[in-house]
């Protein structure tokens, strides 16, 4: 009992890492702490995207039900409000992709304008703009750690825009291979920027 009382006081008080570290040890407590923190502004997000109320909440449950589940990936310099931001979105862009056979992150659209476009829909809450913030500096780091080989060609289609066949010409390759570079690159991208929850969408 006295164990309780314990965490019943640092939970009310609690930071989200200090959460975010009774949650890996399977304190529910401390995840029903971090739902209520944030569950308004992930359905917020969720609403932009799918403009659908029970489309949002079943986005946003099974979002949080697969941050739980991979939580233990969680790495403590991120901000959890960042993460379950992502997922959310990613949730809510596969929820489109059942619907309307959206793709999770188009080969042939910016990477770095996908997840920020459904923050900016209208006027962001300070924690969406937080959230929108620190995610374009996740993909910005991922980009950074692209090998040269794979992120001249990706940093010239999804963040300069030329068409494939103008990067292929200035880059002296042919247009497969040029495809094929940019395709790695998203995967890699995408599976740094999501593996903490789950596989990335990549398929050839």
């Amino acid at each position: 009992m006295e164990a309780q009382n314990v965490a019943k006081t640092w939970t009310s008080e609690a930071t989200d890492q200090e959460l975010v570290e009774q949650s890996k040890q399977g304190d529910e407590e401390a995840m029903a702490k971090l739902i209520q923190r944030h569950y308004g502004a992930s359905l917020r997000i969720a609403r932009s995207i799918l403009r659908n109320e029970s489309d949002s909440e079943d986005a946003v449950q099974t979002a949080y039900s697969r941050a739980f589940q991979y939580l233990h990936t969680f790495r403590e310099e991120a901000r959890f409000s960042t993460w379950i931001t992502t997922i959310v979105v990613n949730q809510s862009r596969m929820h489109l992709r059942r619907q309307r056979r959206a793709t999770l992150l188009s080969l042939e659209e910016p990477i770095h304008e996908q997840i920020p476009q459904y923050l900016t829909s209208r006027e962001p809450t300070p924690e969406e703009s937080t959230a929108r913030r620190e995610i374009s500096t996740a993909i910005s780091r991922a980009l950074a750690r692209l090998p040269h080989g794979l992120r001249t060609p990706y940093t010239l289609h999804a963040v300069s825009g030329l068409p494939v066949a103008e990067v292929a010409d200035k880059l002296g390759l042919s247009v497969s291979a040029t495809k094929s570079r940019i395709f790695r690159a998203r995967c890699t991208l995408e599976s740094r920027l999501y593996v903490s929850y789950g596989p990335a969408q990549c398929s050839a």
